[in-house]
């Protein structure tokens, strides 16, 4: 049998093979979906569907639920009252603080000259680092930053509040607590009332190895959590997944459909980060990956209520997942496409490829935008499954010009701390040898010494 691992980027058009399902969106994530979709012989079309699934979050913040609701069709995804969970950081926050949800500490500023001022003046009054610098609005999952020292913060400030370089539809930024922890992501799908947990998942959001570089869209993802116990998911249901859902309710709208919760994980404490109303991008591709049952039936539940309460949990292989996002040179910031994928004939069995910035011209595949494709695969062990992923990128396996990504996709802690020691005490010291040879400097320099003289005679 000829194995194509973009096999599934044809879509079904008989009408007797399955329910009529249309995706939104045509990034990797929502190729992971028609690809397990498919799995189980639904037809992907782009009309007359049983059941709409919205990939991205922007339909979503927009309405599109609210007007797909009058007419037949099945959609999964909250109303535009409940999208703004993302669509608007304050909103969350706010919603967060009603109903005792443990969250980062924050404070709003409106963009313009006097918002910016009044930053500085409660970042320096303050004067506590790490802190985050994060837009109120809608920006691809790249308005965040986190800034370790305050010439960083002064330093972002005028591409925030000046050029508002990501786009934002808000004239709101807010500053908030950094909080020390591990970054976990969780996944729930809900009619409101009841919920299913799918898979805890580790997102990589930097642009470079080690978490240096700005942040992206995702550049990777595992779902290998070692801190992961039975004690947290509870404290996970309990303190945010539950309340959160009541609180919707309780605000006068019911959520439905997909929620993603990112959670930092501080001494063994739950703190929500953020709210999506979607499935994550590149956590997606390892969810429908592990996924064992046809999520058909679960995702048409949520539009529905009393019947998801009713259903089965959701069974996922007890094997351990890694993806790795293969971007063009230069993502998150400017980049070139039209560059030719070569490879994707030398991909093994085990291995399956989403594309996301993909176009397809004569049976050939090229590079069309920052996201490329994931390369994904699962094993019994995290290192096996990472091994895999990584032995069909570069030399004789995929690659195009350009092309860049992370190497530490589902390193272990131990592999991090032996990797990262030296490098990291060297930046270190460097920053006190540094310090201590201005000090010199300062303490030679002539006016300081006749300062000092001038003091010990007036004594």
């Amino acid at each position: 049998m000829e194995h194509n691992p973009l096999k599934h980027l044809n879509p079904c058009w008989h009408p007797d093979s399955g329910d009529r399902i249309q995706v939104i969106g045509d990034g990797g994530r929502e190729d992971a979906i028609r690809w397990k979709l498919k799995q189980h012989s639904h037809c992907i079309v782009d009309k007359m569907a049983n059941l709409i699934i919205v990939g991205p979050e922007k339909p979503l913040v927009e309405g599109l639920v609210d007007r797909t609701l009058n007419s037949t069709n099945n959609i999964v995804g909250p109303t535009r009252v409940a999208a703004k969970l993302e669509g608007s950081k304050l909103f969350a926050k706010q919603f967060m603080q009603r109903h005792n949800i443990p969250t980062a500490h924050w404070q709003t500023f409106v963009r313009n000259p006097d918002g910016m001022n009044g930053l500085l003046f409660y970042a320096q009054k303050k004067n506590e680092y790490p802190i985050v610098l994060k837009e109120d609005g809608l920006c691809a999952g790249k308005g965040v930053k986190v800034c370790k020292y305050d010439r960083e913060l002064f330093q972002e400030l005028p591409y925030t509040f000046i050029r508002n370089t990501h786009n934002s539809n808000s004239n709101k930024v807010l500053l908030e607590d950094y909080i020390e922890g591990d970054e976990l992501s969780c996944f729930i799908i809900t009619d409101g009332y009841d919920y299913k947990l799918l898979p805890f998942v580790r997102d990589y959001k930097r642009a470079y190895d080690n978490d240096e570089g700005p942040n992206t869209g995702g550049m990777g993802a595992t779902t290998d959590v070692p801190f992961l116990t039975d004690k947290l998911v509870q404290k996970i249901k309990d303190k945010i997944i539950e309340p959160t859902l009541f609180g919707c309710r309780d605000d006068g709208f019911r959520y439905t459909g997909i929620l993603y919760i990112g959670l930092m994980i501080s001494k063994g404490e739950p703190y929500v980060i953020e709210y999506n109303v979607r499935f994550g991008d590149p956590e997606c591709q390892l969810i429908m990956l592990l996924w064992e049952q046809d999520i058909y039936p679960f995702l048409m539940a949520t539009t529905q209520t009393s019947v998801l309460g009713q259903m089965p949990d959701i069974e996922c292989s007890t094997d351990k997942a890694v993806t790795v996002t293969l971007a063009s040179g230069g993502y998150p910031g400017k980049y070139e496409t039209g560059y030719a994928i070569h490879g994707l004939d030398n991909v093994p069995e085990g291995v399956v490829v989403f594309k996301a910035g993909v176009r397809e011209e004569d049976g050939k595949y090229y590079t069309d935008g920052g996201r490329v494709m994931n390369v994904t695969a699962k094993a019994p062990t995290i290192k096996q499954a990472r091994d895999l992923v990584y032995s069909c990128i570069g030399g004789n396996g995929i690659h195009f010009d350009g092309m860049e990504y992370r190497t530490d996709i589902g390193k272990t802690n131990e592999e991090h701390i032996n990797n990262n020691k030296t490098p990291q005490w060297d930046k270190r010291r460097s920053r006190r040898c540094n310090t201590a040879i201005n000090r010199t400097r300062f303490k030679n320099h002539s006016h300081f010494r006749r300062g000092i003289l001038l003091s010990r005679n007036r004594g």
